[in-house]
């Protein structure tokens, strides 16, 4: 187990030091050296590759990562509805550049399937993996290894600790109820493609189809709204999966 965890420990070091790095050419090498580690680590301890984990190119693979994909973008868009009917942000202008935003938007799509896939390896196929325990404790270790795995930042807000920490289940279920890493990978890729395409983090960009300004007097809610948002989701994915999660056994 110790050495499982070390393995834990250095696939997360491998992402933390790619999505450092500035120069988009040492990105690029980064992530796919970090993505080879990935496949060849858990290989290398008798988990079996990335297959084994739960990427495994076989019938239906696809269409899990497709209603993987739609999950993640409604969920933005249900958060963005709710940010913005509550003040909390306020449309500054919509993008009218094509030319700009068509590339922007490949350069984003890219730049966030990484995050998207090592994530989901590392928290999600990985951890799974290495714990002997039952299903309902390895959500909430998973849970609170993506939570802890967050906070290198330096940002202890109680508000963005709750959000990742039920963000963590609710990826952490999807996965133990679908074995599917197809399934919560696209879920967590277009989450962040979308969260970033929408402007919700505030910022100005081509690769925005939307920038928004965040309303001050809201700030202090800003993030419990968050939280809020995604218990939801979670909530109906526990209704939802009842049947083949929480009467899990093992």
């Amino acid at each position: 187990m110790l050495l499982k965890m070390i393995g834990l420990l250095f696939l997360w070091g491998t992402i933390i030091f790619t999505v450092m790095q500035k120069n988009d050419i040492i990105w690029v090498v980064s992530a796919l050296c970090s993505i080879i580690l990935m496949h060849f680590i858990p290989k290398w301890q008798k988990l079996g590759g990335l297959s084994h984990l739960g990427l495994q190119v076989k019938k239906g693979w696809f269409r899990f990562f497709l209603f993987g994909s739609l999950i993640g973008t409604v969920f933005q868009l249900i958060r963005f509805s709710v940010m913005y009917s509550t003040g909390a942000i306020r449309i500054q202008n919509l993008s009218v550049d094509t030319n700009a935003l068509m590339v922007s938007t490949i350069i984003l799509l890219i730049s966030t399937v990484y995050i998207g896939f090592a994530e989901e390896i590392v928290f999600r196929g990985y951890v799974v993996s290495i714990l002997p325990y039952s299903p309902k404790i390895v959500v909430v270790i998973s849970a609170i290894l993506f939570t802890l795995g967050h906070l290198i930042d330096g940002d202890f807000a109680i508000a963005r600790m709750c959000f990742l920490f039920i963000a963590g289940l609710f990826f952490a279920i999807c996965y133990v109820v679908t074995r599917s890493l197809w399934f919560v990978v696209g879920i967590h890729w277009f989450w962040d493609f979308s969260w970033f395409y929408l402007g919700a983090d505030g910022g100005t960009s081509s690769a925005k189809i939307i920038n928004v300004a965040m309303n001050e007097n809201m700030k202090p809610y800003y993030e419990w709204i968050d939280v809020v948002v995604v218990l939801g989701l979670l909530l109906l994915l526990l209704i939802l999966t009842r049947k083949s999660f929480l009467l899990k056994k093992s």
